[in-house]
C-alpha cells in the first residue's frame, strides 16, 4: 500500500515530519467522514425526520460516526466509509424528493469542502510566504484529496453507498429491492475489490481527472 510505504520512508528520513504527516492524515479522515454523515442527518432533519438527531448523530464526536474497517480503508486505501446515519423515510414530507436529497447530502458536503479547501490552498500558496505555510498547504492538499475521494467513492451504485440509494429513487423510483443474501454477496465482493486495490486504481483515475481539471482552473481565476 502506497500510504504505508510513504509513511515508513518518512519515519526513516525524519520521524518528526512523519508524525505530522500521520496527524494530518487522521484529521483529514475524521473531518471528511464526520461531515459527510452529519450532512445526511442534518438534511434528513430539515426534511422532517429527526431520527439522526434523537440518536445523537448530529455531532462532530468521532465515536458516534466512525466505522473501524471503513476508517482503516480511508487511511490506507484513500477510499472508505463511516457508520451510516439512521433515517426514517416515513417521516419525510415528500418521500421521493427528500430521499434523494438526503442521499446526496454527504456527497455534496464533501464536494463543498473539496472546493473550499482548494480555494484556501491556492490563496495561501499565492499570497503567503511564511515557512509554516508549507505544512498547512500540505494538509489542505491531503484534505481536499480525501474529500474528493469520499465523494466519488459514494457515487458508486453499490449498496449501501449513497449512489445506490440515489439510483434506486431517481431511476427506479424505489422499486429496486435486493434480497439480504444478494446484498451480502455484493458487499463482500465490493470489500474484496477495495482490499485488493482493483477498485482503488479505477477510482484514482477518476479522482485525478477531476482534481487536475478543477484545481488548475481555480488557480487561474483566483
Amino acid at each position: 500500500m502506497s500510504f504505508i510505504r510513504d509513511l515508513i520512508q518518512r519515519f526513516q528520513q525524519n520521524p518528526g515530519n512523519a508524525l505530522i504527516y500521520l496527524l494530518m492524515s487522521a484529521v483529514s479522515i475524521l473531518t471528511c467522514l464526520i461531515v459527510h454523515e452529519v450532512a445526511h442527518g442534518w438534511v434528513a432533519l430539515k426534511c422532517g425526520d429527526p431520527t439522526a438527531k434523537m440518536m445523537g448523530r448530529l455531532t462532530l464526536d468521532p465515536r458516534k460516526h466512525l466505522d473501524p474497517v471503513g476508517t482503516l480503508c480511508m487511511l490506507f486505501l484513500r477510499i472508505g466509509w463511516a457508520r451510516p446515519v439512521p433515517i426514517n423515510p416515513s417521516n419525510f414530507r415528500n418521500y421521493r424528493r427528500d430521499y434523494i436529497l438526503v442521499s446526496l447530502a454527504g456527497i455534496a458536503a464533501n464536494l463543498f469542502m473539496f472546493l473550499l479547501g482548494s480555494v484556501a490552498m491556492i490563496l495561501l500558496y499565492k499570497h503567503t510566504n511564511a515557512g509554516w505555510i508549507d505544512y498547512l498547504i500540505q494538509f489542505l492538499q491531503m484534505f481536499i484529496t480525501m474529500n474528493l475521494s469520499l465523494a466519488v467513492f459514494n457515487l458508486l451504485p453499490v449498496p449501501p453507498l449513497d449512489g445506490f440509494r440515489f439510483l434506486n429513487q431517481f431511476i427506479y423510483k424505489g422499486q429496486l429491492r435486493l434480497a439480504p443474501q444478494t446484498m451480502q454477496m455484493i458487499q463482500i465482493g465490493f470489500l474484496i475489490l477495495c482490499f485488493t486495490g482493483v477498485l482503488n486504481g479505477l477510482l484514482s483515475t477518476v479522482i485525478s481527472a477531476i482534481y487536475n481539471a478543477v484545481v488548475p482552473f481555480l488557480f487561474r481565476i483566483l
